[in-house]
């Protein structure tokens, strides 16, 4: 009886725990549940919050929209010429090597490489003490001559002489003026002078130096003008005239230009190239440009005259074609356009554009159709315009 009564006081006992822990247990998942349910409605209203935030910004950003800064130009009326480039080197108009006509020692050495000299300048001379005693003996040889000649002459009008003997004195005066002229020559000849005006470009010689008949003693270049020969395809050259201006800029110095002109076109069209030499001047009277200098020469072959013309950069390519945008108060527009006529600046513009009407010049890399652009100059100009006006104040 006693056993049967505890085994129902523990099976009451066991009972009660197994209820206690499921209410905890039911406690305890209530409080979980309520509380994933916050944390699942702030993440909903902190992920509206951010949704709305982020359409305000993009509302805000195509409210303003990016302008692009550019440089504008405006479209002219200018004359476009259409030229021919080719290459060729300096040339002396003429050179020669200058040599020795008798020999002797050089005495008097006047000039020296890279010197200009004038035409007739004494140059150089060698010893001429024996050539100018020559000289002496025979304008005393004329002048005795000459005497013998009025003896006898005199003495043939008293007819003391014969016409034999007068002829006979004649030809001795006639002898003795070739061989003074001979020994004037010989003397000259111990003078070098300069032919012509030009540049001493190369001495071989010496103070000093004993020289031989016919030795080479200098090289002179006729510097003014140089010339430029260039061959020049046929169908060109039919458009060429002798005395057309044209422009040389020597490769080492691209912006010296140098005045040239067409001076001679060959009437002989090489067969093997199908080309004609024509020969180009270029003055040189400061003797600043260099023999030698491998230059570049611009021939004029037509101008566009009056033409609507942009800077070259303002073109946009695109697909074989070519654009440009056109600047409209704020915006722009991208328009195609047919070019022609180009120099180193500007482009004409034949269909596409108007004069007058203004294109970028820089910024088109940022640039679509409809753009917003700001124009810099301007912008610059308002600043300067606000200051002056703060300044008067």
């Amino acid at each position: 009886m006693s056993k049967k009564r505890g085994l129902r006081v523990f099976s009451f006992v066991l009972i009660g725990l197994i209820l206690l822990a499921g209410g905890a247990f039911f406690a305890q998942q209530q409080f979980m549940g309520g509380s994933e349910e916050a944390i699942a409605s702030a993440d909903s209203t902190g992920t509206n919050d951010t949704a709305e935030n982020k359409s305000d910004e993009n509302e805000e950003e195509e409210k303003e929209e990016v302008r692009v800064p550019v440089e504008l130009a405006v479209a002219n009326h200018i004359d476009i010429p259409s030229y021919f480039q080719s290459t060729g080197s300096l040339e002396p108009r003429r050179q020669i090597n200058l040599v020795t006509k008798a020999a002797g020692q050089v005495t008097r050495l006047r000039f020296d490489e890279g010197d200009m000299v004038k035409k007739g300048q004494i140059l150089l001379e060698m010893d001429r003490r024996e050539e100018a005693i020559e000289l002496e003996k025979a304008e005393v040889n004329v002048a005795t001559a000459k005497r013998e000649l009025e003896r006898t002459q005199e003495l043939s009008g008293k007819g003391l002489a014969a016409d034999r003997e007068q002829e006979e004195t004649q030809k001795a005066l006639d002898l003795a003026k070739h061989e003074r002229d001979l020994a004037k020559v010989r003397l000259e000849n111990m003078t070098l002078r300069a032919p012509f005006e030009g540049r001493i470009t190369e001495r071989t010689v010496e103070l000093g130096q004993t020289l031989t008949v016919g030795q080479s003693i200098l090289t002179l270049a006729d510097i003014s003008p140089l010339e430029v020969k260039l061959f020049l395809p046929e169908k060109l050259v039919t458009s060429l005239r002798v005395g057309q201006t044209v422009e040389i800029r020597p490769d080492i110095e691209p912006d010296r230009i140098l005045d040239g002109s067409v001076y001679q076109i060959s009437p002989v069209v090489d067969a093997a190239t199908s080309t004609v030499k024509v020969t180009l001047q270029v003055m040189n009277k400061l003797g600043g440009a260099r023999m030698g200098s491998f230059v570049r020469a611009r021939i004029t072959t037509d101008i566009h005259e009056n033409v609507v013309a942009i800077p070259k950069r303002s073109l946009v390519p695109e697909a074989g074609a070519n654009y440009v945008f056109i600047a409209e108060a704020d915006s722009v527009r991208k328009v195609p356009v047919v070019v022609g006529y180009s120099d180193d600046d500007n482009i004409e513009i034949t269909e596409g554009l108007a004069p007058g009407e203004s294109v970028v010049k820089v910024g088109q890399g940022g640039l679509r159709h409809g753009s917003k652009i700001r124009d810099l100059a301007k912008e610059e100009e308002d600043k300067s315009e606000s200051l002056a006006s703060t300044d008067g104040e």
